[in-house]
């Protein structure tokens, strides 16, 4: 089906939600008060936040995300503990009022893996 051939209610419908879900985007520094925090809480203060890719960019789009890499001490080398790490991280954020279905992309890194993204623009939260 094409998107004319898609009724009209439906379409406006779908431009509806994008429009709200580009709103709710661009909100990421209201949320980010809360990940910082819930950071801090996780990982102690020597945690760094950085956000790069478009948000840092100001280039979001719809179908963006928030890319946020936390730089701590010790990264689980297990894919499966990084996970149960960040799932810790989301409760808290939760908590602090983030909703879950919010689009923070979060990236657990040591130094060394910052130092690969150099090239791209990081803004430094924490």
């Amino acid at each position: 089906m094409r998107w004319k051939e898609v009724p009209s209610e439906v379409r406006d419908l779908a431009v509806e939600v994008q429009v709200w879900r580009l709103r709710e985007l661009l909100r990421w520094r209201e949320y980010l008060e809360a990940l910082v925090r819930s950071a801090r809480e996780l990982f102690g203060e020597g945690v760094e936040v950085y956000v790069f890719g478009s948000a840092a960019e100001g280039k979001l789009t719809v179908d963006s995300d928030i890319d946020v890499a936390l730089v701590i001490g010790e990264v689980p080398r297990s894919g499966l503990e990084r996970a149960r790490l960040i799932d810790r991280l989301w409760e808290m954020m939760e908590s602090r009022g983030v909703p879950w279905w919010y689009p923070f992309e979060i990236h657990l890194l040591t130094r060394e893996e910052l130092a690969l993204l150099r090239g791209a623009k990081l803004l430094r939260v924490l």
